[in-house]
């Protein structure tokens, strides 16, 4: 059974794909909603401005550390008791938080209702990309993920809207810290009706083989990080480092460069440089994303995946490292820089997955993907703390080299690797 031109795993049917790309859009919009609003936030709660910028790190690495330690528990929760039940908790969870997270009174409360937030994002970022290599045939996947990752794309305009409701609710009357509050309540309620959409529309769960769901967790666990020893489940660990990276770094960097940019060299107010020079330049990168997000889910359909995966981190490298040669970001060729490491960050991103949901096991798949969650969690880390450290000590453009270097290396290993890849259950090379 196909729809929107994916052919569907035994058993899936259009409803279920198309309550699990809601669900995915959803998932998407909250990746960065609380980038664009916690410095709102943390001014209205009073903290004094040179404290904001440590605040906001401790809270980022508290959520990765999360992150990093319960993925791969969550796979294995999915591959035992169903995806479903993992997924509404992750949009449960992550509701929770963004209710309460305005009402924090202290810093200790900050960084608990983080912590509810970072439990439910684990869950939900795993799932979000198990269910996709659960729901498309082996033929399809590299479209399925294609689409999941356009949907991504669109995913990320959710939090700008957001970023816009405080004014609104201040100019009908609401106090800051109202305004703060009912903006984090309406993205909360997203993660309410995406728990609701799960639990409803998501396929029941295929029981793994009997062995498998009997096994102790300890031991599932072990064996879903054992899967590496596959080069092609390797690869994609590998992948999933660099692609998450790659779009912390954009994300985290590119427009905190333009700004300062704008203000140190062309006497901008900060308002004015993010209206004028980040926002059209973002616009470009997204843009770039959402082309690259139908390419490379087309091409990694016609080739080998591990040839995808070594084609999207060349690309990547080549223009991360063009980076370093950038003077002056606001420089009208940048647009078209911009443009191509959309591209190129997207398809690192698609390729990837298509990688590991062809080689992960389908009794295991959710433990092995959570795993290569957690190497993504690693590169988004590496990233946003080893990036800012080197944006600080050195030049906005070296966090882009850094990840140059890291694309590069993930394409060498690619090539060397590419002809040891074979699909499980078949003699084909993947």
């Amino acid at each position: 059974m196909r729809a929107l031109g994916i052919e569907l795993s035994e058993g899936i049917r259009p409803r279920h794909l198309t309550a699990y790309l809601l669900a995915a859009l959803i998932s998407s919009g909250y990746a960065g909603a609380l980038a664009v609003l916690q410095p709102g936030l943390l001014a209205t709660l009073g903290y004094a401005t040179g404290d904001q910028a440590q605040i906001t790190g401790l809270l980022g690495a508290a959520q990765e550390a999360v992150l990093i330690f319960t993925m791969g528990l969550f796979g294995v929760l999915a591959d035992r008791i169903g995806r479903r039940p993992v997924y509404a908790f992750g949009l449960g969870f992550t509701a929770l938080g963004f209710f309460l997270y305005p009402f924090a009174s202290s810093f200790a409360q900050l960084i608990g209702y983080r912590l509810i937030i970072a439990l439910g994002g684990a869950a939900m970022i795993g799932m979000m990309v198990t269910v996709i290599a659960d729901y498309s045939a082996e033929k399809s996947r590299g479209k399925a993920n294609g689409l999941q990752g356009l949907l991504a794309t669109f995913g990320a305009f959710i939090p700008p809207i957001l970023a816009m409701m405080p004014g609104v609710f201040v100019a009908k009357g609401f106090s800051e810290i109202e305004a703060q509050q009912a903006t984090f309540g309406i993205g909360g309620a997203m993660g309410i009706i995406g728990t609701i959409i799960v639990l409803i529309g998501l396929a029941p769960h295929a029981k793994a083989a009997a062995r498998e769901i009997q096994e102790p967790i300890a031991t599932m666990l072990r064996k879903g990080l054992q899967a590496a020893k596959d080069p092609g489940v390797a690869l994609s660990y590998g992948a999933a480092f660099i692609s998450r990276g790659d779009l912390a770094v954009t994300g985290a960097f590119m427009g905190l460069w333009l700004v300062q940019f704008g203000t140190q060299n062309l006497g901008m107010a900060p308002s004015q440089a993010m209206q004028e020079l980040a926002v059209p330049r973002v616009l470009t990168t997204v843009t770039g994303a959402m082309v690259g997000a139908i390419l490379m889910g087309i091409i990694a359909d016609r080739i080998r995946r591990s040839t995808a995966v070594m084609i999207a981190a060349g690309l990547a490298s080549c223009v991360y490292l063009s980076v370093g040669l950038v003077d002056d970001p606001t420089a009208p060729w940048v647009f078209g820089l911009l443009a191509i490491m959309g591209v190129a960050e997207i398809s690192a991103f698609v390729s990837s997955q298509a990688l590991v949901g062809q080689q992960a096991p389908e009794a295991r798949r959710g433990a092995v993907i959570g795993f290569f969650g957690v190497a993504g969690a690693v590169g988004i880390l590496v990233g946003t703390a080893g990036g800012g450290w080197l944006f600080a000590k050195f030049s906005p453009s070296t966090p882009f080299v850094l990840f140059g270097i890291l694309n590069g290396i993930v394409c060498v290993a690619a090539f060397f690797v590419r002809g040891k890849v074979i699909k499980p259950g078949t003699n084909e090379l993947g």
